[in-house]
């Protein structure tokens, strides 16, 4: 008895390998992905600005690694800490010079490191937004400030749209080598209400298909990870028991569809190579100072080294040095 539809999306005809430079932005689920290329050794770049939802607050954060010396908003301050609104809670820092250093340097790597990126993978959140009113401006985090200092409103398809039109235009000037994939985070906000939710998703959902279909001349690509959790799994066993977030065996799921989709033969092959390699060095020994310990220490430093010289863009050094000093 077939549970799930055991969905394919189609084979993606630009391949991603360990070579490239890959950028995730976005909501949670840009994080759990850029979590899986990490741990696969791949070269990545993870929400720069820290987890952000809604299209316009993404732009704003793609726009500023464009022209990196874009001016940041105006601090703010939040249980006495200092903030920004363009960016997650992560960045709060005790003081003003502090925050700003913490974004310049993000800001500063984002630039060097998507001018050189060969996908940049864009994840929508959600089509709701908060608008503060002093500044009219859309906000990434509402840092806990008074609900009374915000406006929450629906992004319009056509607003989301216009937006992405011109960036990927800015985007493609700065780096013509440049793909993009764009997703829609599965995860329920159901702070929003479960009607809300889905108009929020249908909202992305119209908007990317609208701006890839009339923007053919600037080609992007579509992941449908929203589909695969909720009409391919389309079962709450697959959540957290906050039944709003997909759990570890969904991710997973969605993960090894979206490397049937985008890797060939050769990243896959290497892919279980390092997983081999990672999957013992998590091993905790029973006696550190035994020779057998030694021994199978000095087994997974040579598959490090050998796996580095023959793939140049892979770097070991983090974990050799942590499996030496045991």
């Amino acid at each position: 008895m077939e549970l799930h539809l055991n969905y394919t999306p189609p084979l993606s005809p630009v391949k991603i390998t360990h070579a490239d430079k890959i950028v995730l932005i976005g909501s949670c689920f840009a994080d759990n992905t850029g979590e899986k290329f990490l741990d696969s050794k791949f070269q990545a770049l993870v929400n720069p600005n820290g987890i952000l939802f809604n299209p316009v607050s993404i732009a704003t954060a793609l726009h500023s690694y464009i022209q990196p010396k874009t001016r940041n908003s105006k601090p703010e301050t939040s249980r006495g800490l200092f903030v920004s609104f363009d960016h997650h809670g992560s960045f709060s820092s005790t003081t003003k010079k502090e925050l700003e250093q913490k974004i310049n340097s993000s800001r500063k790597q984002a630039h060097q490191f998507l001018k050189e990126a060969k996908f940049l993978i864009i994840t929508f959140g959600s089509a709701f937004a908060y608008r503060h009113l002093k500044t009219n401006s859309i906000v990434a985090n509402c840092h806990k400030l008074p609900q009374q200092d915000f406006k929450k409103e629906l992004l319009p398809v056509e607003t989301i749209v216009e937006e992405y039109t011109k960036l990927i235009a800015y985007l493609k000037k700065m780096n013509p080598a440049l793909n993009i994939i764009f997703t829609v985070s599965p995860v329920k906000y159901l702070r929003d209400g479960i009607i809300e939710n889905n108009i929020s998703k249908s909202t992305l959902l119209l908007a990317i298909n609208l701006l890839r279909t009339t923007n053919q001349q600037l080609p992007t690509f579509y992941f449908p990870a929203f589909e695969l959790v909720n009409d391919d799994l389309r079962d709450y066993r697959f959540y957290k028991e906050d039944m709003a977030h997909p759990n570890e065996q969904a991710i997973n799921y969605v993960w090894k569809k979206f490397t049937d989709c985008y890797f060939n033969d050769d990243t896959k092959k290497l892919n279980y190579k390092i997983k081999e390699v990672t999957l013992a060095l998590n091993h905790r020994p029973f006696k550190a100072n035994s020779k057998k310990y030694f021994e199978f220490r000095d087994t997974i430093l040579k598959k490090c080294t050998e796996l580095e010289n023959s793939y140049p863009f892979l770097n070991f050094s983090e974990e050799k040095e942590q499996l030496i000093n045991q």
